[in-house]
């Protein structure tokens, strides 16, 4: 058995908000597995500010999305905009209602 840094255990990331450059990054031009209140499927982020979604319930569609400083919007179809923080768990992000886990190939 082998140890790296000593046998010492990594250090687990605070929670903490995003600023929009950071929020761009995290999102544009990739696939999460999200869960929302109203649902649950998968998201593809795109960079001119919309984004693709499967819906287990509702099937597929488009939505708008946006990065203020401290606030992350978003709107599935034609459903009002919901707004609030985005934050990074280290190995989720928190965007407004959603909990976003990227899909990794």
């Amino acid at each position: 058995m082998r140890f790296l840094n000593g046998g010492a255990k990594p250090e687990p990331q605070p929670i903490r908000a995003l600023q929009p450059a950071e929020i761009q990054t995290a999102l544009v031009g990739k696939t999460f597995q999200y869960t929302r209140p109203d649902g649950n499927g998968f998201i593809k982020y795109n960079a001119d500010g919309t984004f693709d979604y499967q819906d287990d319930a509702r099937g597929t569609g488009k939505g708008r999305w946006s990065a203020a400083t401290g606030q992350f919007c978003e709107s599935f179809g034609k459903a009002p905009e919901d707004c609030g923080e985005f934050k990074s768990t280290g190995d989720a992000y928190f965007a407004a209602q959603s909990r976003l886990v990227e899909m990794k190939n």
